[in-house]
Parts: C-alpha cells; sequence; structure tokens
C-alpha cells in the first residue's frame, strides 16, 4: 500500500487534471441544460478506464523498481547491469551515475596506491631504523652495568613498537603475508619465551611452561606476535609473581598472569582499536593498539581469542588453535 500511495503521489498532476476536466465538462453541460445523467455514464467509463492505466502504470512502476533494486544488490556494478533507459530523464541520471561511479573508481584507485606507498614507506622504515637498534644493542652489551641493563630494556620496548608498526601495516594487506601449515606450538612458544627472557630476569618474575607435543594448523609468524604481544603486556602489568603458558589436550592455549588484572567494564572493549581502559590511562604509556593487533590476526587465521580476568588477581588470555577452518595441504 505505501508503494502504491507513492506512485499515485507522483502522479497526483495528472489525477487532479483528470478531475478538473471531468468537473468543467459537468459545469458546462449544466449551463446547457444538458440532461446531468448524460453525463454520469461516460464519466463512470472514463473513471474506469483511468483506473485501469492507473493499475497497469502502477504494475509498470513496481517492476521497474525491482529491477533497479536488484541492480542497487550488486555493490559496485557498472552502468551495463542497469535496465535500459525509457525516456529523456532515466537517460540523463544514468549519465550522472555513470559520471559518478568513474569518479568514484579514479578515488578509490588514488586511495589504493596511496595506501600501497604508505606501507612500503612503513616497511622501508622498519627495516632501516632495526639496524641502529641492533647497533646500539651490541653497544650496551659491552658493559653490564646497571644503567645499560636499563637502556637494554627500554631499547627492547622501541623494537616492540617498531615490530608492532610493521605488523600494523601489513595486517591491511589481507592474506597475502599468510603461510598456513602445520607447525610444532612448542617451537613457537619457545621462540617467544626466549625473546622476552631477558625482561622476566629483569623484573623477577617466574614464567611457568611445561612444554608441548600439540601440533597446529597456522601461521608461525603471526601466531607468534600474538604471543609475544599476550607475554607482552603480562610482564608489563605483573609487578611481581608468576606467568603461566599452558596448552591443552583440545589446543587452546593460554597465558595467565598474577597481574593487577583488568576492571570488568573494560574486559568487553579490550580488543577494540584504541581503547586503553582504567589501566592504560593509569599507566599513560598504553597505545591501545596491542590486543587489537591480536584479535585482527587471530581472526585472519581463523582462531578465537578470548580473555578472563579480575582485578587484583590477574588475567587469562585463551587462544583457540583448533578452529582453523580449513586443512592442511
Amino acid at each position: 500500500m505505501k508503494g502504491f500511495a507513492g506512485y499515485l503521489n507522483s502522479r497526483k498532476n495528472v489525477i487532479f487534471c483528470a478531475l478538473l476536466c471531468a468537473g468543467v465538462f459537468a459545469v458546462i453541460f449544466f449551463l446547457y441544460g444538458i440532461d446531468m445523467q448524460a453525463v454520469w455514464y461516460p464519466l463512470t467509463i472514463c473513471l474506469c478506464l483511468a483506473a485501469v492505466f492507473v493499475l497497469v502504470g502502477y504494475i509498470r512502476m513496481k517492476k521497474r523498481h525491482l529491477e533497479l533494486s536488484r541492480t542497487a544488490g550488486y555493490g559496485d556494478a557498472d552502468m551495463e547491469c542497469l535496465p535500459p533507459a525509457r525516456d529523456l530523464i532515466e537517460e540523463d541520471y544514468q549519465k550522472i551515475i555513470e559520471l559518478l561511479n568513474e569518479r568514484n573508481r579514479k578515488e578509490k584507485e588514488n586511495h589504493d596506491l596511496a595506501g600501497r606507498d604508505m606501507q612500503d614507506y612503513y616497511a622501508r622504515w622498519v627495516h632501516q631504523i632495526k639496524a641502529p637498534i641492533a647497533v646500539m644493542q651490541v653497544l650496551l652489551q659491552r658493559e653490564d652495568t646497571q644503567e645499560n641493563r636499563e637502556l637494554r630494556s627500554e631499547l627492547f620496548r622501541v623494537e616492540q613498537y617498531v615490530d608492532m608498526a610493521l605488523c600494523y601495516t601489513r595486517l591491511g594487506e589481507g592474506g597475502s603475508d599468510l603461510l598456513i601449515q602445520e607447525y610444532d606450538l612448542d617451537e613457537i612458544i619457545r621462540k617467544a619465551v626466549r625473546k622476552y627472557a631477558g625482561q622476566f630476569i629483569r623484573k623477577k618474575i617466574r614464567l611457568i611452561y611445561n612444554g608441548t607435543d600439540e601440533k597446529v594448523i597456522t601461521d608461525e609468524k603471526w601466531l607468534s606476535f600474538i604471543i609475544e604481544q599476550l607475554l607482552s603486556n603480562a610482564v608489563k602489568y605483573t609487578a611481581q609473581g608468576t606467568v603461566t603458558i599452558e596448552v591443552d589436550d583440545r589446543k587452546r592455549l593460554t597465558v595467565a598472569d598474577t597481574g593487577i588484572g583488568i576492571a570488568p567494564e573494560d574486559l568487553p572493549r579490550i580488543f577494540e582499536k584504541g581503547y586503553t581502559g582504567y589501566n592504560g590511562r593509569q599507566d599513560k604509556k598504553s597505545t591501545g593498539i596491542g590486543l587489537y593487533l591480536c584479535r585482527t590476526a587471530a581472526d585472519r587465521l581463523g582462531h578465537a581469542i578470548s580473555a578472563r580476568s579480575a582485578p587484583g588477581k590477574g588475567s587469562r588470555f585463551t587462544i583457540d588453535l583448533a578452529s582453523y577452518p580449513f586443512q592442511a595441504e
């Protein structure tokens, strides 16, 4: 009914003119003294014919509407998908659509090109900045002083942020950077643990990991990135106590700590981009990017990641590595 009412509203000028003409004829017949019964009969016939034309016009309009709706469902469809124009006005609208479509296509090409240039720039910057970082690490290892230990720790954090920047740009490239196959999970975990061993020793945090024999279908580099980010947060927010890594028989990898925990109101949003929560606002150094990248990378790999926490009792992050939807080739 809403569509029919809209159609009548679009034809209101024609309907008004038809009624006005009928009224004019009725007045003229009345003034000439013609019997009004001679008017009602042809008027009734005209109204019936008008109703038929209105109904046919509505059916044609409805059919046209469905054709255009199907075309709109194609998203960025080409002009060939549009039905042929029936009048000059439709031709003008199709020309406007074609011009806008071409402009949008050019803007998208320019945007994609600029994005690729930016990603290439960040990739080059990351590789270039790693050279002076490596040199500074070698220089700081010459003397084992407390000051050099603190500087090495801060330099390690700088390297973390550099790697995070590179991962941030690569995650936007789609699946071209993935190498999905079967890996030894224990080897991936131990590499991440060795990388953060210095941080655990520096903060005197005990790490508990008993090893695993599980093999998982994943991408080694991106799974390593997720585990490293979880270990980084565990070290960052644990002043004393332990960090535990466990793998159960259902291939669920858990990183648990005895740190400050996460507030209940923050827990549902910790994987959002840029969200730092109460701990981040207190620390004033959190970027809100690390866990967002973990969730994005896990989604890209087909793994599910979840978190449980209580303030003052630590946090538990679990990666379900059995949830990858494909099989190894």
